[in-house]
């Protein structure tokens, strides 16, 4: 299955979002969890509400472009598992456990390490239910996708013939006319400029600007002056002894797998093997890695004589996890049955965790409890500062120490930079409240727990400029937009004239080029268009084309040096190039079904 991730990841970060590698989100059931947030979209009767949004975000702040593609990867996702599971797909709890074990993440001297896993769910504040869920999403996901992204066979013909095409070589000279030739012989008179200005109010008239004061109230900040002495610590410690000092067993295991949905006496066969097993066991326990290595089936573990390191409570299922927990040193257990077969375990070490291996974790875990406690209890002193004082920033900074800070021109709709790029910061500063009464805005939360309140120290009402302002402006733009039509005009001509053989000692031309579809030596895409869509087989050949700025640009075509003898190695990597196109396309055109048989209903838009 992960062969197949490799393989195709390209694909589905695309159309996915590289949901398969990275295990950072909640499981299927995260998704709805939240029963009282609003829904953003809707997939068929599954609901995307923010807090999943959140998630697949991992917490980041976000821009409202990131955040919609955030989303509209979500529905597809959705769409995805909503076919799956008419299609009754399903994946067995054997297969599970493989592609979790051969997890690299997971992995220590090349087998499954309990202890990383399990330090992996706790940095991501994940239950091994809730992961398995997630994983169990993402074979899901690319099962149902398999169909689509899998090997496309692409023929030595086509391959070939792209091949001919990239490696297809033109060397032109080009001629760019530009408007400012012909600026000199335009003639503007008064008339025209206020006909241009009368038409084109609108543009001319400059929209509300201020300058800011403001103060910042940021939970890094307050984080970043917390002390916490040792003693603090320790005593932190001995109250969360249960929390800290948890204690890690290291079990070797023997597994004989047998799925959940297989028939009884399909069970009992393998349970009575695993009976004999045990028997075997006991009778020379030294042989307990050796019988490990050869009959164990679990993949992650057998080559190591079932070794599975240290772990602790929460990092095994409930029936393997209470087995383990109560033997003793070097005590062989009865047979164990859980989802994924029937073990027998063998508790080779006890470890327990004292007061100095956590020492830095307590702390760091107890500077971010002072920071949320502090900042909390600051941020509902700066709500009431700012509305009980709110004609000046003052006693703000009087009580919380925030220095006042201020800002450059800010213009109503057009976002700046800092603390003027976001838009709820705005949408503050320009209310009636704080823009005409003058009064200090609410806290606005900025991201990253972080709060901002603004009064405006400088006002800028908008106001309609006059002709005089804007002539020079206004007869900037008539000039270059009259110099881009006789540079258009002119251009057009000389390219017939060339094309039927005239104005060949035409001057002007710059230096010769080699350009081909692989080296297009900086040239825009349009231009590189028109350059092969001419034909070559009588030279010099010509081709035009007019661009954003005005200018009018003719090529000239001297040369056409074919694509060399075709290279086996680099018509493989074409085809795989091809057949990548092709895999992206089925995909794009399997979701797009999807949208039509399950329908999507967006809700809301994702808030910033």
């Amino acid at each position: 299955m992960f062969d197949f991730v490799h393989n195709n990841k390209f694909a589905i970060k695309i159309i996915l979002g590289a949901v398969a590698l990275t295990f950072v989100g909640f499981g299927v059931g995260s998704y709805s969890s939240v029963v009282d947030d609003p829904y953003l979209a809707k997939v068929g009767g599954q609901k995307i509400v923010k807090a999943d949004l959140d998630r697949a975000l991992e917490g980041q702040p976000a821009n409202a472009a990131t955040r919609q593609a955030a989303l509209e990867n979500l529905i597809r996702q959705n769409l995805v598992l909503a076919d799956a599971e008419a299609s009754s797909l399903s994946v067995g709890s054997t297969e599970l456990r493989r592609v979790i074990a051969s997890i690299p993440a997971f992995q220590q001297d090349g087998k499954f390490s309990p202890e990383r896993y399990k330090e992996f769910l706790a940095s991501r504040y994940m239950t091994p239910d809730a992961f398995e869920a997630r994983v169990l999403q993402d074979i899901t996901l690319q099962s149902q996708l398999l169909p689509y992204t899998g090997s496309h066979f692409v023929s030595r013909a086509v391959a070939a013939r792209m091949a001919a095409l990239l490696g297809e070589t033109r060397d032109v000279q080009a001629m760019v006319l530009r408007p400012q030739a012909f600026e000199a012989d335009i003639k503007l008179d008064e008339a025209a400029l206020k006909a241009y200005y009368d038409a084109n109010k609108a543009r001319f008239r400059t929209p509300d600007a201020v300058k800011l004061d403001y103060v910042v109230l940021s939970q890094a900040q307050l984080a970043a002056k917390v002390d916490v002495s040792d003693a603090e610590a320790r005593k932190y410690y001995e109250t969360h002894a249960a929390e800290f000092a948890s204690e890690e067993r290291r079990v070797s295991h023997i597994l004989l797998t047998v799925d959940q949905a297989a028939k009884p006496e399909v069970k009992a066969k393998v349970k009575a093997e695993a009976e004999a097993l045990l028997k075997e066991v006991r009778a020379n326990p030294a042989r307990f890695a050796e019988l490990a290595k050869t009959r164990s089936q679990d993949p992650g573990s057998a080559a190591n004589g079932g070794d599975l390191g240290f772990f602790g409570r929460g990092a095994m299922v409930k029936p393997f996890e209470d087995v383990a927990f109560s033997l003793k040193k070097d005590q062989i257990s009865e047979v164990v049955s859980t989802d994924f077969g029937y073990h027998i375990l063998k508790l080779d070490e006890i470890k327990t965790t004292d007061f100095d291996a956590v020492k830095a974790q307590i702390i760091e875990q107890m500077k971010r409890q002072k920071a949320t406690a502090e900042y909390r209890a600051a941020a509902e002193k700066l709500a009431d500062l700012a509305y009980q004082h709110g004609d000046s920033l003052k006693a703000i900074t009087d009580a919380l120490g925030l220095p006042v800070e201020k800002s450059a021109l800010v213009v109503r709709g057009k976002p700046g930079e800092g603390i003027a790029g976001n838009s709820k910061l705005l949408e503050a500063v320009f209310s009636d409240d704080v823009l005409k009464k003058k009064h200090n805005s609410e806290p606005v939360e900025v991201g990253n727990n972080t709060l901002v309140v603004a009064r405006v120290a400088e006002y800028q009402p908008a106001h309609q400029q006059t002709l005089a302002e804007v002539t020079p402006l206004i007869r900037r733009e008539l000039l270059q937009k009259e110099g881009a039509k006789q540079a258009e005009e002119k251009g057009k001509a000389l390219l017939t004239e060339l094309k039927a053989g005239k104005a060949a000692s035409l001057t002007g031309w710059g230096e010769m080029v080699p350009v081909s579809r692989r080296a297009p030596q900086g040239l825009p895409l349009a231009d590189l268009r028109a350059l092969f869509a001419v034909s070559a087989k009588v030279l010099p050949a010509y081709a035009g084309i007019k661009h954003d700025n005005g200018d009018y640009v003719i090529y000239r075509i001297d040369k056409l040096v074919p694509a060399k003898n075709d290279n086996p190695a680099e018509l493989a990597q074409l085809s795989a190039v091809i057949g990548e196109m092709s895999s992206n396309a089925l995909v794009s055109a399997y979701l797009e079904s999807l949208r039509q048989k399950y329908p999507v209903t967006l809700s809301q838009q994702p808030a910033e």
